[in-house]
């Protein structure tokens, strides 16, 4: 069963409203798809929100798409929204794609400056390639990983390189994270098998994209 983590880039004349309303402002640090349900005449979203609330209502309320949103706050800045919505035709055409025997999609979906959104799919190999082969050709697709899926690893997962994975099982197999510290960086680089200061950089880069991803910094990544 493999995954693949995807960049969904949609052209300018296609953008959904709220999209639009994210490239022109810097209200929303975070737009997230929590939960949503297409299966019926008009879409239903759950989105948590990072940002001033107010703009981002009145960005709401002037998308002629969106028939109805309820916001829930969380703190000063953050909420969630809960909206309905008429289906857009690149969204009828890109859900359709994702809508098939043996995919899943993974959520969250996050949607970024300049019109990108960011998943995970899950599924069989020849189905998940004909979902890439179905997208519309207003929405550019990037393929950023792949592999074999572990829900394990999907429950925190600050986007480390494979070399820096390799690393910290190894900071942590020598017990370089134990308390009080067993091994060394010496002992890190002798199983990764490179140098003292390339194994303490892999760990350095590693914990700084733990920290960030932990405390919810990492949003445009």
């Amino acid at each position: 069963m493999n995954y693949l983590d995807l960049r969904l880039r949609f052209a300018p004349e296609v953008r959904h409203p709220i999209h639009q309303f994210i490239d022109a402002s810097t209200a929303v640090d975070r737009d997230v798809l929590v939960h949503g349900n297409t299966l019926g005449e008009e879409d239903t979203f759950l989105f948590y929100v990072v940002g001033d609330r107010e703009p981002y209502a009145a960005a709401l309320a002037a998308a002629d798409s969106v028939v109805d949103f309820e916001i829930t706050g969380i703190d000063d800045r953050s909420f969630y929204t809960f909206l309905r919505q008429r289906r857009p035709d690149v969204d009828e055409e890109t859900f359709g794609a994702f809508q098939r025997t043996g995919v899943i999609v993974i959520p969250p979906i996050q949607f970024l400056p300049d019109g990108v959104a960011t998943l995970t799919v899950v599924g069989e190999s020849a189905a998940l390639q004909e979902t890439l082969q179905s997208l519309p050709a207003a929405v550019d697709v990037t393929v950023e990983r792949v592999g074999d899926y572990d829900w394990r690893q999907s429950l925190f997962d600050p986007g480390l390189t494979d070399r820096q994975r390799e690393a910290v099982r190894a900071a942590v197999d020598v017990g370089y994270y134990a308390v009080p510290r067993e091994g060394s960086v010496a002992a890190v680089a002798d199983t990764l098998e490179c140098s003292t200061s390339t194994a303490a950089e892999h760990l350095r880069k590693a914990e700084a994209a733990v920290m960030a991803a932990f405390c919810g910094l990492r949003q445009y990544g």
